[in-house]
């Protein structure tokens, strides 16, 4: 099962490690890992997608077990589950098009439900 961990925490060092750690510890393998760290807010933030037999609860605690000394928000799911989102748009419709685009390729994993503008 392919799942996205997502986790913010106050940047300190050992976060990957321990992250990367836990993942191993579910029997995982990584497939991509984004991390990035504001240096005005020192706000740490990491997205990783891994390949592991855990379903997602098992995995979620085996995962905050490991990192809970770095007290992050942390959430798991599914890679294949989409994200929906809400989109506002302005006059131009140029910026729509290419994110239903982009949706329809596949390159855009989100589902969206609803679109609001604020003209006719």
């Amino acid at each position: 099962m392919k799942l996205i961990a997502t986790l913010q925490c106050q940047d300190q060092p050992g976060i990957v490690n321990a992250m990367t750690s836990a993942i191993l510890d579910c029997s995982g393998n990584i497939i991509e890992n984004q991390q990035f760290t504001d240096p005005i807010t020192n706000l740490f933030v990491m997205r990783t997608k891994f390949d592991t037999n855990k379903l997602v609860g098992d995995a979620k605690e085996i995962i905050e077990s490991k990192m809970k000394k770095f007290k992050p928000e942390i959430s798991i799911r599914e890679s294949t589950k989409k994200k929906k989102a809400l989109v506002l748009v302005s006059k131009e419709s140029h910026c729509l098009r290419d994110l239903l685009y982009l949706m329809e390729l596949g390159e855009l994993p989100i589902e969206i439900p609803l679109v609001i503008s604020n003209h006719e």
